[in-house]
């Protein structure tokens, strides 16, 4: 039986530690549907599905945190264009009512 992977060739991750520098982070990972396999594209590594899953809601948690603080700086820099526009509005205004000085 060819397809038999003996335990000492299959490693799994499944604890809650980071990885150490040099170490595969196992962030590109492929999805046997019909396994239920999740493996790292990477370094080969078969994973917990619960850890893909933890690992995945992580990144998205991260990416939405990152899209609401470019949404804030965004909502900042709209609201400084509007106050620069006023602003020079104003001085438009201004000068367009201002006489030229006499000598």
């Amino acid at each position: 039986m060819s397809s038999v992977i003996p335990f000492a060739r299959l490693r799994v991750t499944t604890d809650n530690r980071t990885h150490r520098p040099g170490e595969c982070a196992h962030h590109n990972i492929k999805l046997d549907s019909r396994g239920g396999i999740v493996t790292c594209r990477d370094c080969g590594a078969s994973l917990s599905p619960f850890w893909a899953l933890t690992m995945l809601a992580e990144q998205y948690e991260l990416a939405l945190d990152h899209a609401r603080r470019l949404e804030d700086r965004l909502a900042r820099a709209d609201s400084r264009i509007l106050e620069l526009s006023a602003e020079l509005d104003g001085q438009t205004r201004t000068k367009g009512r201002l006489e030229p000085a006499s000598t």
